[in-house]
């Protein structure tokens, strides 16, 4: 995959400055799973060929977690990021900021990566800690399912996440200067970035900040998307491989 090993960022915390994480060097494909029934269709030993991450949507399975830590035992030898999302950013089921920190405690110990979104940050601070403290990512998430903001407010949220291991914005697109405002973030920035657009213009837009340089690129396993704009994440490994990155 082309990794490396980097430091925490942006904090003083003597335990955490001493955390190591594993960050990827070249575009990834996030195969997302929405429910226990469709974690329960996929196959480990086909993972490989469709997806380098398998996510796991907990807002999906909140009501099943012992029957999922049966499931994850199959999945010990490949990288999984576990999402518990808040329903104003498009969870599937209205969770309170207790719950979904309940719920990544209870997956810590299985987890490569989690994603908590920005606005949720503060309140779920200690969950966050202690999973990190056991050298898990953090990825800090910004959806904005009604518009792509002016490039101004998305850099903010960036400056905002400077605790995060990898910044994911997700936003939705109408026109084509949304893709300039969104590739102009990703090439201004240092910071590990994951970008991607929702909506009519969504999956073409994934391919483009793939090549200019967004790390976590999302797709579906089985049938049916987890997000507006998702490509099947086995059709986006193979054109993801196809590109030439955009420097």
């Amino acid at each position: 995959m082309g990794l490396t090993q980097i430091i925490g960022h942006g904090t003083n915390n003597s335990a955490m400055s001493e955390r190591t994480v594993t960050i990827p060097e070249t575009p990834q494909v996030v195969g997302s799973v929405a429910t226990l029934n469709q974690l329960a269709c996929v196959q480990p030993v086909e993972l490989p060929s469709l997806c380098d991450i398998l996510e796991i949507r907990l807002d999906g399975m909140a009501e099943h977690v012992d029957a999922l830590k049966v499931e994850l035992d199959r999945f010990a030898d490949f990288p999984l990021l576990f999402t518990a999302r808040a329903h104003s950013e498009g969870g599937l089921e209205d969770l309170c900021a207790a719950e979904r920190s309940g719920l990544l405690l209870e997956v810590a110990d299985h987890a490569t990566w989690i994603d908590v979104e920005l606005a949720s940050y503060e309140e779920m601070q200690s969950a966050i800690h202690r999973i990190r403290c056991q050298e898990v990512g953090l990825i800090l998430s910004y959806h904005n399912f009604e518009q792509t903001p002016a490039e101004f407010e998305m850099q903010r949220l960036v400056d905002l996440s400077e605790e995060a291991d990898i910044v994911k914005i997700a936003v939705q697109h109408h026109t084509v200067e949304d893709f300039a405002r969104c590739t102009h973030i990703l090439q201004r920035n240092d910071h590990p970035m994951s970008m991607m657009g929702m909506g009519e213009l969504g999956a073409v837009s994934r391919l483009l900040y793939a090549q200019h340089g967004s790390l976590l690129n999302y797709g579906y396993l089985g049938e049916e998307p987890t997000a507006p704009g998702q490509w099947p994440a086995q059709l986006m490994k193979q054109a993801i491989s196809a590109l030439t990155p955009v420097t």
